[in-house]
């Protein structure tokens, strides 16, 4: 994505030289791309091959960096864009002394190639969002006390397609429906996900479903759970706790974001690994867990529909998650487990009982997640890391994706491994049965897990 004509093609190109298009934050929407510059300039994009829009507001009075007399001295944040959030078909920044700023994307007319700048003429305000606490003598008004106390100062926002959610500085979650031409009426607070404590808590969603994330916690919802808490605002006690998930494999388990698709959703963990969640809609691959050809998605715990073949994740997976693996090594092992290991005659029972009973396919499934993590703990470096570090992850429609860092020396010693020797598992299952077989049964790395199956994404 380029600039219009008078600034170099890219940020790249500037080298930071060009503090208005040296970019330091963007989100990305259903249909088009937001960043804020370094100068705190709005940019958007709405075609790959088209150069980014700079936006302005004839309501909105920003402050541009790039225009000031003294750049370091800026006593007042006033008209400073703080973040901006590009939504499924909205665009927002949080701007201060404004707070939530909501407009429609942008785009050029066909005659318009040549013009760098926007100027939108209708936005619409989030309120109660502009709060900030006071430094220095200032003194506050009532108002300013009673939003200070009841609200705070929000930190961190998102924009999902009917709904804006925000956490703030008290512990406390508000969200607000977006009516026509952006408009919000009024906020609600969720009380039910604020922070009791008054401890930090963040937000983290997209499109329909979001996640907050509070004293170690992971919560998980999505908009049916905001419209029936909107409009049950005449009795605010009743209790929609049946729409909030805690799942047990992101609970206190150091997920640093979740990033949401259409109907699936991946957890980046602090110690580089990613855990995924959900359906991918005929076997498009977007749980990152294999394919459906060489029942590589079977052995991670993803059943199958017949006919449209959408591959959902069984609720087994759900208690210690499913970890994404780069390890092309693993793929090789399990499709060696999936004919049968070395000894296919003997595993051919089993291999039918996985294929045909759900339970029996979730619990093999999780035998194999311990098998690979404990494969990852065996090939790590000086700096106790192993060959692949994930360090974001994304997520949109039916895709995902990750910034991964490889260790390209624990990365071959890894591919070297070999699996020749190794049979298709043969366990006690959890409700008392063997499988069937000759081998000796195979014990649990970890211990075989309590696992609730009435837990789903």
């Amino acid at each position: 994505m380029g600039f219009p004509p008078g600034f170099p093609s890219s940020s790249t190109d500037a080298q930071y030289d060009e503090p208005a298009i040296t970019i330091r934050q963007f989100s990305a929407g259903r249909s088009h791309v937001l960043a804020l510059s370094d100068s705190g300039r709005i940019w958007s994009w709405y075609h790959a091959k088209n150069p980014g829009l700079h936006v302005k507001f004839a309501n909105v009075d920003l402050k541009d960096m790039t225009l000031a007399a003294n750049p370091l001295n800026t006593s007042s944040a006033y008209g400073k864009v703080r973040q901006v959030v590009a939504g499924w078909s909205r665009s927002s920044a949080y701007v201060h002394g404004y707070g939530i700023v909501v407009w429609d994307p942008v785009e050029r007319d066909h005659d318009e190639e040549k013009l760098d700048t926007m100027l939108v003429l209708e936005n619409a305000e989030v309120p109660r969002t502009g709060y900030q606490r006071v430094k220095g003598t200032r003194a506050q008004s009532d108002e300013e006390k009673a939003l200070g106390e009841e609200v705070g100062v929000v930190l961190n926002y998102i924009i999902l397609e009917h709904f804006v959610v925000f956490v703030t500085d008290l512990g406390k979650v508000f969200c607000g429906r977006f009516e026509e031409k952006h408009r919000v009426g009024n906020i609600l607070e969720l009380r039910a996900l604020s922070n009791d404590t008054g401890e930090g808590v963040d937000v983290q969603g997209s499109f329909r479903r979001f996640a907050i994330f509070k004293n170690n916690e992971v919560i998980t919802s999505d908009q049916g759970y905001l419209e029936a808490c909107w409009n049950s605002q005449r009795n605010p006690e009743e209790n929609f706790g049946e729409g909030l998930k805690r799942i047990p494999a992101l609970q206190n388990s150091g997920v640093i974001s979740v990033a949401f698709g259409d109907y699936h959703y991946l957890a980046l963990h602090s110690n580089g690994t990613i855990t995924s969640y959900g359906t991918e809609l005929q076997a498009c691959g977007a749980l990152g867990l294999g394919s459906e050809q060489d029942d590589e998605g079977k052995a991670r715990g993803i059943v199958y529909e017949r006919f449209n073949h959408d591959g959902r994740l069984l609720p087994h997976a759900y208690t210690h998650g499913r970890q994404v693996w780069f390890d092309n090594n693993k793929k090789e092992w399990i499709n060696h487990l999936m004919k049968g290991g070395k000894d296919p005659e003997e595993a051919q029972e089993r291999l039918d009982l996985f294929r045909n009973a759900h339970n029996v396919q979730g619990e093999v499934s999780e035998w194999i997640e311990q098998e690979g993590r404990a494969l990852d703990k065996t090939s790590k470096g000086d700096d106790e890391l192993g060959a692949h570090f994930a360090l974001r992850v994304s997520a949109a429609g039916w895709h995902s994706g990750a910034l991964v860092l490889v260790n390209d020396e624990l990365a071959d010693q890894a591919s070297s491994r070999s699996f020749d020797d190794q049979a298709f598992p043969r366990l006690r299952l959890a409700d008392g049965t063997e499988m069937p077989g000759t081998k000796d049964f195979d014990e649990w790395r970890d211990g075989r897990p309590e696992w609730n199956l009435n837990i789903s994404a």
